[in-house]
């Protein structure tokens, strides 16, 4: 009886290993096959294909985001109002009037994104991206129509 005892039990333990080994491989089976995460998280989306200065205050960032996401939703009329709500707490950073010209040379009002551009090269002071950008759309909005 006791030899028997030891038998049923020996077979449980071995069919708890069992069990526990096809956990196992199962859970590295599947993590194998997941998609692995990249090292770097990725970039949201902006407007500029410049980054942004680091001193913007939290408001400002969060209300670029916001106005980045409308974009690039194509919801163009609410990107400018929420561009404009940042202009209104602090018309000097570059970013949100070059941002604004952006918007406007790709609703096709060209005068409105020079003119814009303009305005954010007159607040950079050490961006030399930001006003490389600013020039290249000044000039190319001058050469003729965009397509």
């Amino acid at each position: 009886m006791q030899i028997r005892r030891i038998i049923i039990s020996n077979q449980a333990f071995i069919r708890l290993i069992r069990f526990c080994s096809f956990f196992i491989v199962s859970l590295f089976l599947l993590s194998s096959c997941a998609t692995p995460k990249p090292d770097t998280p990725e970039k949201p989306f902006s407007i500029l294909p410049v980054t942004d200065s680091r001193q913007l205050p939290g408001v400002i960032v969060e209300l670029l985001r916001q106005a980045d996401t409308q974009y690039q939703q194509e919801n163009f009329s609410s990107s400018l109002a929420t561009l404009e709500r940042a202009v209104r707490i602090n018309p000097r950073y570059p970013e949100v009037w070059s941002r604004m010209a952006q918007v406007y040379l790709q609703q096709g009002k060209i005068e409105q994104a020079r003119q814009h551009a303009k305005r954010s090269n007159s607040y950079i002071k050490n961006n030399a991206l930001l006003q490389e950008f600013n020039n290249n759309l000044i000039i190319s909005t001058k050469l003729g129509p965009l397509n």
